[in-house]
């Protein structure tokens, strides 16, 4: 050929018209170059309509620059070494499309084996190219999906942990919370609130707003939320818990310009004292469904230096107090001015609403509505906090006096459920107290009046109240004298079992008889949510499955009230009836209800000692079912001794 790819007339050994013609129509690329400066000589169709006409021009002038640079050099190489080289996915230089080809350079020898020039093929690969990006696109999509998922699920364990467990049940006051963290994890962490009842009396809440978001704003929440917490503790005074605050932004960066709102009711007194500390104002609804914003008290953000002042606001019984985040406020698309109408809006239409369901409290629908509505209504970019409080009567004592017969636990047992209701005490928390009462009832029916005292002498005197500070007390009294335990097998425990249901226990016995008495905290549910899991969104969990092998049973999913019957069944085949030792493994449960937990509470109530038909519980440490194990003081143990791995 010469250089405009024409064929030489060599003798009888130049290329036959079909085969230019099969080069020229050639499907890819194809290429030749010779000589010292790799001089393109021949070029097919494809290759002209891609760089157009080039024959004529050496390699480095036909493909100049950072992107054909690689390519001469590998070309120059390939004459060099004679050796050939492959590029399975190669963007091709100076080409009008975005194209990628296969490439193949291989020397091109004449009949004496020494390397003339460079034959230079190439394959089309763009589709499958285009393919391979747009699949690691997908996949980087899903990386960074995966890493805000374990960012949001790192902020979700953080603020679990530094949120409180629980709101207090204190007289006078029904309380609700919800905390609703931003799905994007960048955005999430900082909010805090909490709930702090005083023994004089008053109620504390607190809601709180961190500068910043991500994991560095959670840890500097928890911190405040802290300190504010350990000093109010200390003797009840806001302003110092405030003061502390301040000081503590003074020698943290993360904790300035931190804003907060505090609020606290003496449900007695019927008063209200907050402080807005740059943080929106307190929201007050009277029972009739009529609100009004207070007015600010004048404080800054942490840092600015200025003073904490509280003000004071009269309350009447049915007012509901609202604490609330910015977030809540600031929802896109509408001003905060038109979010600060719509709060009020739709908090006065819920509470002019009332009466409420039977199972959910005025509070517990304002703080789920507010939520629910305004965040469908215009989505949230920030973390959603709201606290919830309103004036209520203080509970009647419950009061009994019943005779000391073996029916008498029954009725206590009715009686109690019915106060500890009225209260607003939850499930979990009246087993524990049904059970402790019971076995101080029983002790008392059992041990105190020997057979020959009459009927109207033996009695058991029930009190229960709830005490300032959140305490539910209650005492269980006789007049008589209690006798030593018998010999039988299992007497003796009822005072042991019930201290550890309660939080504390005391027993004095004198002339006119024997009280014993106990404290317990309740606590109620603080909502914490995902944006994911709200509103109108879930999180369900996987219905209970059961796993039986010989003296184990492992359970995964919720075990709630759907679940059991099949519980109770699977247990008494698994224990034969209570004669045979189970163990039960919960480290898979992601709801232990409480129709679970009262199952529990029955299958363990009749081992004796010697171990016959014991049901053990194995609840690793941090699992949903340690954390309910706990609270209703259910003895379990984290691993199973077999199960340790050996050393």
């Amino acid at each position: 050929m010469n250089h405009h790819g024409e064929v030489n007339n060599v003798a009888h050994e130049g290329p036959s018209e079909a085969a230019l013609a099969a080069f020229e129509h050639a499907p890819g690329l194809l290429a030749v170059a010779e000589g010292p400066d790799l001089v393109l000589t021949a070029m097919n169709a494809d290759s002209r309509a891609m760089f157009g006409d080039l024959r004529g021009r050496p390699a480095a002038e036909a493909f100049p620059g950072p992107a054909g640079a690689p390519i001469v050099a590998r070309a120059r190489e390939v004459v060099a070494s004679g050796v050939p080289f492959v590029a399975e996915e190669w963007r091709v230089p100076g080409s009008t499309t975005d194209a990628f080809y296969r490439c193949v350079l291989s020397p091109w020898r004449d009949e004496d084996g020494r390397v003339r020039g460079v034959i230079a093929q190439g394959d089309d690969r763009t589709e499958s190219a285009h393919r391979r990006a747009a699949s690691a696109a997908v996949a980087r999509t899903r990386e960074a999906r995966a890493r805000t998922d374990a960012t949001t699920e790192v902020l979700v364990t953080l603020q679990d942990a530094m949120l409180p467990d629980g709101l207090p049940i204190v007289p006078g006051l029904s309380l609700a919370a919800r905390y609703l963290l931003a799905e994007d994890g960048a955005s999430a962490g900082g909010d805090w609130f909490d709930v702090l009842a005083l023994p004089d009396g008053r109620t504390v809440m607190v809601v709180g707003d961190v500068v910043g978001h991500g994991v560095r704003a959670s840890v500097v929440m928890g911190e405040l939320r802290t300190l504010f917490e350990e000093r109010v503790r200390l003797d009840g005074d806001v302003v110092a818990a405030l003061e502390a605050l301040e000081r503590r932004a003074h020698r943290v960066a993360a904790a300035r310009s931190a804003t907060l709102a505090v609020a606290v009711v003496s449900a007695d007194r019927r008063t209200l004292h907050y402080c807005t500390a740059g943080h929106p104002p307190p929201l007050v609804s009277s029972a009739a469904g009529e609100t009004t914003y207070l007015p600010g008290s004048g404080a800054a953000p942490l840092g600015a230096g200025y003073p904490f002042v509280l003000q004071e606001h009269p309350l009447s019984e049915g007012d509901v107090v609202l604490l609330y985040s910015d977030g809540l406020v600031e929802r896109p698309g509408r001003s905060v001015s038109q979010n600060t109408l719509d709060l009020a809006h739709l908090v006065g239409r819920v509470v002019g609403a009332a009466p409420q369901a039977d199972d959910e409290s005025l509070v517990e629908c304002v703080a789920r509505r507010t939520v629910e509505d305004l965040t469908r209504a215009g989505g949230m970019e920030d973390d959603v906090t709201l606290l919830a409080a309103q004036v209520v009567a203080a509970p009647a004592p419950l009061e009994l006096v019943l005779p000391a017969l073996p029916d008498t636990l029954r009725v206590v047992r009715h009686d109690l459920s019915t106060w500890l209701d009225s209260v607003g005490v939850g499930r979990l928390d009246e087993l524990a107290l049904q059970h402790a009462v019971g076995e101080l009832v029983s002790n008392a029916v059992e041990h105190a009046y020997p057979p020959d005292v009459s009927r109207a002498e033996a009695v058991v005197a029930v009190r229960g109240d709830l005490l300032p500070g959140g305490a539910i007390e209650l005492s269980v009294r006789d007049h008589g004298r209690w006798r030593a335990p018998g010999a039988e097998r299992g007497r003796g425990r009822g005072l042991a079992m019930a201290r550890g249901f309660a939080d504390e226990l005391h027993v004095r016995h004198g002339e006119e008889g024997t009280r014993v008495w106990l404290r317990y905290w309740p606590s109620t549910e603080a909502g914490l949510l995902t944006s994911s899991a709200a509103p109108g969104r879930s999180q369900g969990h996987e219905p209970m499955v059961m796993e039986a092998d010989e003296g184990r049973l492992a359970l995964r999913g919720a075990v709630d009230q759907r679940s059991a019957d099949e519980f109770r069944r699977r247990l008494a085949h698994a224990t034969r009836g209570g004669t045979r030792e189970v163990w039960i493994d919960l480290s898979g449960v992601t709801l232990l209800a409480s129709a679970g937990v009262q199952t529990l509470f029955e299958v363990l109530e009749p081992a004796d000692d010697r171990g016959a038909g014991r049901v053990r519980l194995v609840a690793p440490m941090g699992s949903p079912a340690q954390h309910v194990l706990d609270l209703v003081r259910l003895p379990y143990v984290t691993e199973r001794a077999g199960d340790r791995p050996s050393s």
